[in-house]
């Protein structure tokens, strides 16, 4: 019997004691002193407090990190290895290259040399020339091809076979064996577009806003599934056209169980009905300019009435609302939460230095509206309650710092003066680069959560660490390094310092998400 205890103190101790905080102690030593099985044994012995540490879950501060390098090998490595050399099988690419006119009977270059050297030979694209992908095909892959040579061959062909590749490797899903249940839903879907100015020489395909002073930019519209982490769609497009119509577009990839997490510049009537129609939801903040009418009176919203009622008194309003006019109008539920009067006053600020430029005026019913955050949804509320509606709604913004990642990090709006065939493939084979390592990624952090519940992967820490080592990726798509080996060196030994440190007072996306959909892990 004493030796089991002392196996329990061991255990207790090496895995609890140093994060316990004072308090659990103490508490846990109150408990002691009323154990009916301690009784006659001294309150403070090491003893009770190795068998307490090792049972009291709920007593424990946070668990030290634990990463198991052979959960990751085993599980993940063979598959990501295979998918990274995909996007250069040969027979593969083959066919795609035929499919889409790029691959030629007499050509010397080949489509796994085209799609490689895109891809590894610079990372800043803003200094790549012509003569860089030249001295790359010759270094890499001992080919030698002029400068006008490699320039005919970005073309529409050329185009439209990068997109498939990418749409390929889009469409082959990694399963992370994430065993949150986020139920009911069967995905989360985040979409939201990024603009960036291009030189002026490519103002005819894509057009800028002349009231702004920018001749040419582009747009990129990109959604990814938050549960599994899949990428669901990426497209370059034209920042004329706006998020609405293309919202249109997606329509009918809108599937039963999906959760819809979008900017209101992507909300239409057609999109909320299509989402109701396939047994989907939605979450979305609703334009100021839609109509809200409430169901119980049939008048629309008293914004400046119901700030007056719920000061001090309420933290949210939920209620049934008419969205649209007419016919065309779609039920669901309208939470508002009151906002600081210091928020309240910044939008203000801000919303009058744009009429001002404009030279209009803000309404007071604008004024009013926005002292509340407000939200449309048409999941119930046993399904989810105004605090998760708010929390959920905030991991909109993981696409905001994949963005960031993307510009900052990895420097996509960095292009230099070329044909548009040529920017668009350089900026396609890039994403390609992006899709991998996101793979990876995902992977990584599957089993740091796993592991150790409470931790997670930094996806700007890790993106800063792969982008430094891009040139070892490449050998790991040639088969000369094995992607046990590139983690073995890269990865594995900083994985701790990859960790996300949670601001004080602010939750991170993945505590959100626990927060929400498992409560009691």
């Amino acid at each position: 019997m004493e030796s089991y205890f002392q196996n329990v103190i061991q255990t207790g101790l090496r895995l609890w004691a140093k994060p316990l905080r004072f308090s659990h102690i103490c508490i846990v030593l109150f408990f002691i002193e009323k154990a009916v099985c301690f009784r006659g044994k001294t309150a403070f012995s090491y003893l009770n407090i190795g068998f307490f540490s090792q049972n009291l879950f709920f007593l424990r501060g946070k668990a030290p990190f634990i990463f198991s390098q052979n959960t990751f090998v085993a599980n993940y490595i063979p598959e990501l290895q295979a998918d990274i050399q995909s996007v250069i099988e040969p027979g593969k690419l083959s066919e795609l290259a035929r499919k889409s006119g790029f691959q030629q009977r007499n050509s010397k270059l080949k489509p796994a040399e085209f799609i490689d050297t895109l891809i590894f030979s610079d990372f800043n694209h803003s200094q790549l020339s012509l003569q860089d992908c030249c001295n790359d095909l010759a270094q890499n892959h001992q080919k030698k091809l002029s400068k006008v040579g490699l320039h005919k061959r970005f073309n529409e062909n050329a185009l439209t076979f990068l997109k498939s590749v990418l749409s390929t490797q889009i469409a082959s899903k990694l399963h992370t064996g994430n065993k949150m249940s986020w139920q009911p839903f069967s995905r989360v879907l985040i979409a939201d577009s990024s603009k960036f100015n291009l030189p002026n020489q490519l103002m005819t395909d894509y057009p800028g806003f002349g009231n702004f002073g920018v001749s040419s930019i582009m747009n990129i519209q990109y959604s990814f599934d938050l549960k599994h982490g899949n990428w669901e769609n990426l497209e370059l497009t034209k920042a004329t056209q706006n998020d609405q119509s293309h919202s249109k577009k997606t329509l009918d990839s809108i599937r039963e169980g999906d959760l819809h997490i979008r900017d209101l510049g992507f909300v239409t009537l057609e999109y909320l009905t299509r989402i109701i129609e396939e047994r989907a939801f939605f979450l979305n903040r609703p334009h100021t300019q839609v109509k809200l009418v409430q169901c119980s009176t049939g008048d629309s919203l008293n914004w400046k009435a119901l700030h007056l009622k719920m000061m001090g008194r309420k933290s949210h309003f939920d209620t049934m609302v008419n969205v649209g006019l007419g016919k065309n109008t779609v039920t669901c539920r309208l939470i508002a939460i009151p906002v600081p009067e210091q928020v309240w006053a910044e939008r203000i600020r801000k919303a009058e230095q744009k009429a001002k430029t404009q030279k209009s005026r803000i309404t007071d019913e604008y004024k009013a509206r926005s002292r509340f955050n407000i939200f449309i949804t048409n999941a119930p509320e046993r399904m989810l309650d105004a605090a998760a509606i708010v929390d959920l709604y905030r991991l909109r913004w993981q696409i905001e710092l994949v963005f960031k990642i993307w510009k900052s990090l990895l420097g996509v709006n960095k292009v230099k003066a070329v044909k548009k065939d040529r920017l668009e493939c350089q900026l396609i084979a890039k994403f390609i680069w992006i899709l991998m390592n996101w793979k990876i990624f995902r992977c990584l952090n599957a089993v740091v959560q796993k592991d150790s519940p409470g931790y997670a992967c930094s996806m700007w820490k890790f993106f800063k660490q792969v982008r430094q080592y891009s040139y070892a990726l490449r050998k790991v798509m040639k088969d000369t390094l094995s992607f046990k080996e590139w983690c073995e060196l890269f990865i594995f030994p900083i994985i701790k310092h990859l960790l996300i440190e949670p601001k004080k007072g602010k939750k991170a996306a993945f505590q959100i998400v626990d927060d929400i959909f498992n409560p009691l892990s």
